[in-house]
């Protein structure tokens, strides 16, 4: 065969192959990219305890707040299991807390599946007919989605952290938010603002050893109507004082 007419027969085979080799491909519309995602779920987290003081040696009846509860969690006190153990919801829970001694303990929520969180401290037991001290009760408010303490706030916990410097006294102070955002949002929010204040009495000579901080988020509301007004009300931190 002549040169020139083999290289006109090699293309003429070459050519059909790279046809086939070029063909684009047609997208498969059975898959749409979609994937299939589990339900979100709460965080387990254990936020605060009321009451967070109480008598000792004798039982007494709390609620126990924070996320991602579940049906047949365990609660116990530094080890010391509850009596009873209601499930209200994921946010919360009804114990009975047994008599035990004067002292701190930590609170920990145990869910079916093991996993576990403790609320160092939560619980203060102390000698029956302790008194209430004389100084606060008092009521921070905050600003839509702030930890800022205004002027006039701080003027108020100025007065506070006075008497407090007098008394040998335990305080507790409670961050609330409205209820815009989510529980958990709502939990973090709540306890800054605990943090703001609690930072403020300890930098005017507050022992932070008396101060005890928790977050109730949007738990407990001031005022349970939707206005702003209402929002205002409950964006707010609540201080009270026991010896």
């Amino acid at each position: 065969m002549r040169p020139g007419r083999s290289l006109v027969f090699a293309s003429l085979v070459l050519l059909p192959l790279l046809a086939a080799g070029c063909k684009k491909k047609i997208p498969d519309d059975t898959n749409d990219g979609s994937v299939d995602l589990p339900p979100p779920s709460a965080t387990l987290q254990v936020a605060a305890v009321d009451p967070a003081f109480a008598p000792a040696d004798r039982t007494i009846d709390a609620e126990i707040f924070g996320s991602g509860f579940e049906s047949g969690a365990r609660v116990s006190f530094s080890g010391a299991a509850a009596t009873s153990v209601r499930f209200v919801d994921e946010n919360a829970l009804r114990v009975t807390v047994p008599a035990m001694a004067v002292g701190s303990y930590d609170v920990t929520v145990t869910n079916p599946d093991g996993t576990k969180s403790t609320l160092r401290k939560g619980l203060t037991l102390t000698e029956p007919g302790t008194a209430t001290a004389a100084c606060g009760p008092a009521t921070v408010s905050f600003d839509f989605d702030s930890t800022v303490l205004s002027v006039s706030t701080r003027r108020d916990l100025d007065t506070l952290a006075s008497c407090l410097r007098d008394v040998q006294s335990a305080a507790r102070i409670e961050g609330h938010c409205d209820d815009r955002g989510t529980t958990e949002y709502n939990i973090a929010l709540g306890q800054r603002r605990a943090d703001a204040v609690h930072r403020y009495l300890v930098s005017q000579g507050v022992a932070p050893g008396r101060l005890r901080t928790v977050s109730y988020g949007e738990e407990r509301p001031a005022d349970s109507g939707g206005s702003d007004a209402a929002h205002a009300k409950n964006r707010r931190a609540e201080i009270s004082v026991r010896e």
